[in-house]
């Protein structure tokens, strides 16, 4: 049984509008996709494998639009679509924000940021706007990463822009604006932590043989002329992106689970029959109102045991969301519902 990945479900929703902007986002909010993104453009994670990356990834970035004052809201730097806003500024919005926890160590955490641009020139430089990214990243920190006793909390923080329709005089290309020190006179030989922002613009072309696997990745998931199907074969056989995953293991994981939780709602039926059935069942018999408790426990064993079946897939990604609400002929909102209600009786 094989049953498709999030990446490859994506490729086929957005079809030829993987650069839209809702689109885009989807795409490259995948944990595969970030762990590709990160290896190639974070210096911290360049020795990683892929696999590596994605658990070095906390939580599950989202796309979204919550509001976020700086100082306000610890958790609300999790998660992606950040938005940070001071009274009389204007609105910043981020693409897709998320941690990066690095093991090595003691435990480092980095404040990521995927920008997906698709004009190269709007209007201004994106570089100056990327530097203002990193800026508005590090000040929003105060009161919620660190406070002002103590500067030495303050996390690292990378924006990374993805600009998909670059000039030719700088397509494939991948470039990194940081902090350096310069020694203008003397000798200053204390070690300091300046080290606490880097922007990278990636420029995409449309060739899928550049010799830096990021780009040539990237130019073939984002393109809007190559098929889905050619897409999923360049980057299942190139790339090693799996489209499709063999799921005996999973199934048989699967199944076994559904048999558990079945069992605890035959159990929890036992006990609802002799609550609430056998109260029925004095009416029309003791023996019919076991019967129609114990049915009861079965048909919510089942339900609960496939939603959260479905479920440990989702957060697998081996199926999306809206994917496993419409097996279950429910809306997202109802799934979820579900999912919280059944995983709170656990």
């Amino acid at each position: 049984m094989k049953v498709r990945t999030h990446i490859s479900e994506a490729l086929r929703e957005a079809g030829d509008m993987a650069q839209y902007d809702a689109e885009v986002k989807k795409i490259l909010s995948n944990k595969t996709i970030l762990a590709w993104i990160l290896k190639g453009t974070v210096a911290e994670l360049k020795n990683g494998s892929i696999e590596q990356i994605r658990e070095c990834i906390e939580g599950e970035p989202q796309v979204s639009r919550i509001r976020v004052r700086p100082g306000h809201t610890p958790e609300a730097i999790s998660g992606s679509n950040k938005e940070d806003k001071v009274p009389g500024e204007g609105t910043v919005t981020y693409d897709i924000r998320f941690y990066v926890i690095l093991p090595e160590g003691r435990r480092i955490k980095l404040i990521m940021d995927i920008e997906a641009q698709k004009s190269f020139y709007p209007g201004y430089d994106l570089v100056t706007r990327g530097v203002f990214y990193c800026n508005r990243m590090l000040s929003s920190q105060l009161d919620v990463e660190f406070t002002g006793e103590n500067y030495n909390d303050i996390k690292k923080v990378y924006s990374i822009f993805i600009c998909m329709e670059a000039p030719k005089y700088v397509r494939n290309t991948i470039t990194e604006y940081n902090m350096r020190q310069i020694k203008r006179f003397g000798n200053f030989k204390k070690k300091v932590r300046y080290d606490l922002l880097s922007l990278v613009m990636i420029c995409m072309g449309e060739d899928e043989h550049t010799p830096n696997p990021l780009l040539g990745m990237l130019n073939v998931l984002l393109s809007d002329t190559i098929p889905v199907w050619k897409k999923e074969e360049i980057l299942s056989n190139k790339y090693g992106l799996e489209m499709e995953i063999e799921l005996k293991e999973a199934v048989k994981k699967m199944c076994n689970l559904s048999e558990l939780v079945l069992e605890r709602g035959i159990k929890e039926g036992r006990k609802q029959g002799r609550e609430s059935g056998l109260r029925e069942g004095r009416k029309s018999g003791l023996r019919e109102g076991r019967k129609s408790g114990l049915r009861e426990g079965r048909k919510c064993g089942i339900e609960e045991g496939r939603i959260l079946t479905l479920y440990d897939l989702v957060e697998d990604e081996t199926l999306a969301l809206t994917a496993a609400a419409e097996r279950l002929s429910m809306s997202e909102e109802e799934f979820m519902d579900k999912v919280n209600r059944y995983k709170k009786k656990k």
